[in-house]
């Protein structure tokens, strides 16, 4: 097994997500995909029956025998199920092994018996022989190796069920990293995926802890990320992305992402900087193992693994609220820590979006937060969509001050059933929330099952605060304000530009008598919620503009010439007082009604 300078695993690890385990065996996922071109000659009815076969071995079926709770009083046959299932994936290969290692990151779904087996699966495959690889690179690449590659290493750094990547150098002497998909592996995948969705049905219906899980729904949202990974152009496609906002950020040497060489970048082949660290799951695994236990001296000490997820969380913050692109699949075998003790992001297969209005929403949640406001989050979140016809928005807002306080309040941890229960409450009161901002915060859940794993300590909410706090300091430096400044000027330009032409024709038609409003009253709950502060407003107006006009007049007016009881000066100053009030009411009350 190839390593860096210094014996440390390198770029290499992160090959299709994974980073090298204990190099175990022929039996598993090694064997299985040592054999990948006998097994694409396989078609699907006959590998299920291989695949029934295999679980049967492992005492698997019927299905709704396994144990997804967490009492402790079935501790003991939830660990050997588990045991039996990361050997059975092992056998199956492929997407099986692959899907196995990523739900193996979520422990809060899954019990600890079952995550701590599945993140056992073997991580390093036998490679595919160098001359497909070679042939394939070279289709892809339009040219010979050596016209393209000064040197290219015919042993892979790392190799995994859908790629291996091997260590290069460019004739500039630049040395790289060469992602390989594996040749004729994409028919593989798609029918052991469609498989596996199969069964994770057939599973939901058998297991009623499966199903409340929605272990179908998080099947089939990997399936998906596992199928996009096949096309590594959109791998490159999110890396220059993140790569352009990152670097625009004020804090753009923080966290590393390597540089693409998107000239030689295809969709089976993906050229990178290479790059010397250890991903965070490795080190887990070798301490978790006793196996080259990290070195107390090293960078890769627990307060560097501290300060380099501090500085992620960081970046993942900023990506969302500011950027609108993310990483959305931080689990540990994405995360490397370089010998300098920084970190950096690998695999960019799924990366999300946010446009400039979710990400202006996604800043007053996070104003809302920061305040402990939950009156600005429910009117952040109204601002975006309303509420259902017959909602309740009172009782919406109580149900999300309560969200706040026990999902988001001291000590709370924070997972993807956080995500749930805030999309259960919008959807019980009919407002539809934006897919790419559920998206963002199961991101955001998926990071902090890493953080929870990897430093136990992180209080990954109070350290939101934190770097929250930070990035709105940030967003004040003058250079920030400038770009932010000329950004709105930019926007507001095509609308100053109408506003001539639009009154030159609004004059026109008024003056030929051609002008006419259209109003249509109360077609939405929106509509009447606009049509009853705007009545209200202009009365809060007019009262003060009478009582102001009123108290004008007695403040001009002559002395009298008995004294009374109250004297024409004190009733024009009172009125004056009480006008001006209402006014600043109805300035108030009109920025409110704007915001939602």
């Amino acid at each position: 097994m190839s390593t860096g300078r210094g014996g440390m695993p390198t770029m290499g690890d992160f090959a299709d997500r994974g980073e090298r385990g204990s190099g175990r065996g022929s039996r598993g996922a090694g064997g299985a995909a040592g054999a990948a071109g006998e097994d694409r000659a396989v078609g699907t009815g006959r590998r299920f029956a291989q695949l029934v076969g295999i679980a049967r071995r492992h005492g698997l079926l019927p299905l709704r025998r396994l144990d997804f709770s967490r009492d402790p009083a079935t501790a003991e046959r939830r660990a050997v199920q588990a045991d039996e299932l990361r050997r059975a994936l092992e056998e199956a290969g492929g997407a099986f092994v692959k899907m196995g290692q990523l739900f193996s990151t979520r422990n809060d779904l899954l019990p600890d018996e079952w995550t701590t087996a599945l993140a056992r699966l073997q991580r390093e495959v036998a490679p595919a022989p160098f001359e497909e690889v070679r042939a394939l690179v070279e289709r892809e690449l339009a040219a010979p190796l050596d016209h393209v590659f000064r040197e290219f290493d015919v042993e892979p750094v790392a190799a995994a069920s859908i790629a291996q990547v091997h260590r290069a150098v460019l004739p500039d002497g630049r040395v790289v990293a060469v992602k390989v998909q594996r040749p004729g592996v994409e028919p593989s995948v798609r029918r052991d995926v469609a498989i596996a969705l199969r069964v994770a049905h057939t599973l939901v219906h058998g297991s009623t802890v499966a199903r409340d899980l929605g272990m179908h729904r998080i099947a089939e949202q990997y399936a998906a990320d596992l199928l996009r990974q096949l096309d590594f152009r959109l791998e490159s496609t999110n890396l220059t992305a993140l790569r352009a906002t990152m670097l625009a950020g004020p804090r753009a040497d923080e966290v590393v992402l390597p540089e693409l060489h998107d000239e030689l970048s295809t969709r089976r082949v993906l050229v990178l900087e290479y790059l010397e660290g250890e991903t965070v799951g490795h080190r887990m695994s070798r301490a978790s193992t006793g196996v080259d236990g990290p070195d107390r001296d090293s960078a890769l000490g627990d307060a560097a693994v501290d300060s380099a997820m501090r500085a992620v969380m960081r970046a993942f913050v900023r990506q969302v609220v500011i950027d609108g692109v993310y990483h959305a699949d931080l689990h540990p075998g994405n995360v490397m820590i370089l010998p300098d003790g920084r970190p950096a992001l690998v695999d960019f297969g799924s990366v999300g979006r946010l446009d400039r209005r979710l990400r202006e929403t996604a800043q007053e949640v996070v104003v809302a937060y920061l305040a402990s406001d939950s009156q600005q989050f429910a009117d952040a979140l109204l601002s975006l969509v309303e509420l259902g016809p017959r909602a309740d928005e009172r009782e919406f807002r109580r149900e999300l001050a309560t969200f706040l306080s026990y999902e988001l309040g001291p000590g709370a941890r924070l997972d993807v059933r956080t995500a749930d229960a805030l999309v259960a409450i919008l959807s019980k009161h009919g407002l539809n929330v934006p897919p790419d901002l559920v998206a963002a915060g199961r991101g955001f859940a998926i990071l902090d099952g890493t953080l929870r794993t990897t430093v136990p300590a992180f209080d990954v909410l109070a350290e939101a605060r934190v770097l929250a706090g930070e990035m709105v300091r940030d967003q004040l430096q003058p250079s920030q304000l400038r770009t932010m400044i000329a950004t709105e000027a930019l926007g507001m330009l095509p609308s100053m530009r109408r506003i001539p032409r639009r009154a030159e024709r609004i004059s026109r038609d008024l003056e030929d008598g051609r002008l006419t409003v259209n109003i249509r009253l109360q077609s939405t709950a929106r509509d009447r919620r606009v049509v009853v502060a705007v009545v209200r407003q202009v009365v809060l107006v007019l009262v003060a503009v009478v009582i102001g006009l009123v108290a004008l007049g007695y403040l001009t007016a002559a002395p009298p010439s008995s004294p009374g009881v109250l004297s024409p000066a004190a009733v024009g100053v009172g009125g004056a007082i009480v006008s001006g009030v209402l006014l600043i009411v109805a300035a108030v009350d009109a920025l409110r009604a704007r915001r939602r």
